[in-house]
């Protein structure tokens, strides 16, 4: 079974988490994928307390997943473009 990409972009909890139970209930693997893209924030690219809080947050995801024997994929580009590459090179 090919895995499934979770792309968390704003919501970055593992509860109540729709997109991540559908990935999951299926029963193939799941790699979840956090894409920074600050230029596609526009007009309002995150400062300085945001950039802080999403490392924040993403660390605490990170460390959420690491409990469930996953880890959290960090990327930086264009988000349709990596995604499109990753899903190619785990063929999602």
């Amino acid at each position: 079974m090919n895995p499934v990409l979770v792309w968390f972009r704003k919501d970055l909890r593992l509860a109540d988490n729709p997109a991540l139970f559908e990935a999951a209930r299926r029963g193939g693997p799941v790699i979840p994928v956090f894409v920074w893209a600050p230029e596609e924030e526009a007009p309002w690219p995150p400062g300085g307390a945001s950039r802080w809080w999403l490392h924040e947050a993403l660390k605490s995801l990170n460390s959420d997943l690491a409990e469930l024997g996953s880890r959290l994929v960090l990327r930086e580009g264009s988000t349709h473009e990596v995604l499109l590459a990753l899903a190619r090179e785990v063929d999602a």
